[in-house]
């Protein structure tokens, strides 16, 4: 393939990433781990870096980015996910770049399309959070490490050096990676001594990052609310087609099947020159996704598909090489890709297996005519319902009084599971004493029963809590009547950086 038709052809796969990865940024909510992001970054950068210490499990490198950006951009779903886009988005021309250097310019094009499609990497494109980043930085070590087993010059290490390390204070588990990575380079390179030396940067970059990682080390263990047993299963499905899509075991065997073709076409047909070269890739990947695994068996567990999402980009590079053998392996590569297409346009329309869809909530309930009681599951704080429903209170005690009763359960984020969970589909609760259900609200995303009293009454939080849809610990907030504001027109979703934190 000529460069002008292979740069040609890569632009228009990095503008169809660009397009998926921009166009529905505003379509979901922020989700729970993203509105701590926005809590975070509410705050001055000394007060940021010290919270990430006690309540994230990654290191700064994210948030140094996301400061500054929200400040320009915004604290909205746009504004903030805006940076994780980009982000995604340069990854589709760095995959090409790093499938070039260890294969073909073809093999690069095919990466680079997987890349633009995928479904898992278009989901955390459009995640105020570190993973973005993360796969960058991991996509630019890979770049850089087959450049330099290619040809071993000092630039091309001092890069995959810099990547590294800057991959590694974005998130810990692209040590993996980083590692896979190192041992090919001092494998392979001879003289050997920069390779070590270059090894050791990253390895510097781990060490003094220890002791937040020790500081850190309880912060992570939620990824192991599910079994082992069901996540070691649901990973590799999440790097081939990510998450809860529709048609979801029809799609997951038709993709499991396109790759395995791959796979096969890799191992009998590609030639030696361009398997050698994509083994390396594979191999990354394999130990990128594999230790963790391991890890996790051996009792270390905080094995779930984002902390890997890392290893897709060498991952499509090695299959990428397979189907890059012959007209049959280009017609399943396309296929694959219309395939993960179809599946990220699913996903990004269908409201089911999106997000917690926190912001629909909230319009529900943003204004109060009485004071009213909130009773939520999943349980969230009030600092966190901050950017979509400001003034919530706590109980400070263990009566409330109000005349409002809101009972809401969402339903979670189905991608987690496996499959689009709905909201619990259960039958109004008797309401307390005195209290006489109004409305009944159901959507895709949520389930909401009011209740009303004839004045202020007191209640108990037990009560409330009594009241919850499902088998969760709920949130009980209060929420004082609104003022008056119908002369004044409707109060903005997206409040204003100075105002996030009011309330």
């Amino acid at each position: 393939m000529g460069s002008r038709r292979a740069l040609a052809a890569l632009f228009l796969v990095t503008a169809a990433g660009a397009a998926l990865r921009f166009a529905t940024l505003d379509r979901q909510s922020f989700w729970l781990d993203e509105l701590v992001t926005v809590s975070l970054l509410d705050r001055g950068l000394g007060d940021v870096l010290g919270e990430i210490r006690e309540t994230e499990a990654t290191p700064y490198l994210y948030y140094l980015l996301a400061w500054p950006w929200a400040r320009i951009a915004g604290f909205g779903e746009v504004g903030l996910r805006s940076l994780s886009a980009l982000l995604g988005t340069l990854t589709v021309p760095v995959a090409y770049a790093a499938g070039t250097a260890f294969a073909t310019r073809r093999v690069g094009l095919i990466a680079a399309s997987l890349v633009s499609v995928h479904p898992l990497l278009v989901w955390y494109s459009q995640e105020a959070r570190s993973y973005a980043l993360l796969v960058l930085l991991g996509a630019c070590t890979v770049l850089f490490l087959g450049r330099a087993l290619q040809e071993p010059r000092g630039v091309d290490l001092a890069g995959w050096a810099v990547a590294s390390s800057l991959a590694i204070a974005t998130h810990y588990f692209a040590v993996f990676l980083v590692l896979a990575e190192a041992g090919w380079l001092v494998a392979r390179l001879r003289p050997r001594r920069p390779a070590v030396l270059a090894s050791l940067v990253p390895i510097a970059v781990l060490a003094a990052h220890l002791p937040l990682l020790l500081a850190q080390r309880g912060n992570g263990e939620a990824v192991a609310g599910a079994s082992l047993l069901s996540r070691i299963a649901g990973v590799p499905k999440a790097l081939v087609v990510g998450y809860s899509f529709p048609l979801e075991v029809a799609g997951s065997v038709l993709a499991a099947l396109l790759l395995l073709a791959g796979l096969a076409l890799f191992a009998y047909r590609t030639p030696p020159a361009i398997r050698r070269g994509a083994v390396v890739a594979g191999s990354v990947a394999l130990v990128a996704a594999a230790v963790p695994l391991l890890a996790a068996l051996a009792g270390a567990d905080y094995l779930v598909a984002r902390n890997v999402v890392a290893a897709i980009v060498p991952g499509a590079i090695c299959v990428g090489a397979g189907y890059a053998a012959g007209r049959l392996g280009l017609a399943a590569g396309g296929a694959l890709c219309a395939l993960l297409l179809a599946i990220t346009l699913g996903v990004s329309l269908d409201e089911r297996y999106g997000r917690t869809d926190w912001r629909g909530a909230a319009e529900r309930l943003e204004r109060a005519e009485v004071a009213r009681a909130i009773v939520v599951t999943p349980f969230q704080s009030r600092s966190l319902w901050r950017p979509y429903l400001p003034g919530l209170q706590e109980p400070s005690g263990p009566e409330v009084t109000v005349a409002e009763i809101v009972v809401v359960g969402l339903a979670t984020e189905g991608g987690f599971s496996g499959r689009a969970v709905e909201p619990p589909d259960v039958d109004a609760p008797a309401g307390p004493a005195g209290f006489v259900l109004v409305e009944t609200d159901r959507t895709p995303t949520l389930t909401l029963f009011r209740y009303r009293a004839g004045g202020p009454t007191e209640l108990s939080t037990a009560a409330l809590e009594r009241l919850r849809l499902v088998d969760q610990q709920p949130g009980i907030l209060l929420q004082p009547p609104s003022p008056d504001t119908s002369s004044h027109p409707r109060r903005t979703p997206w409040p204003r950086p100075s105002v996030l934190g009011a309330g």
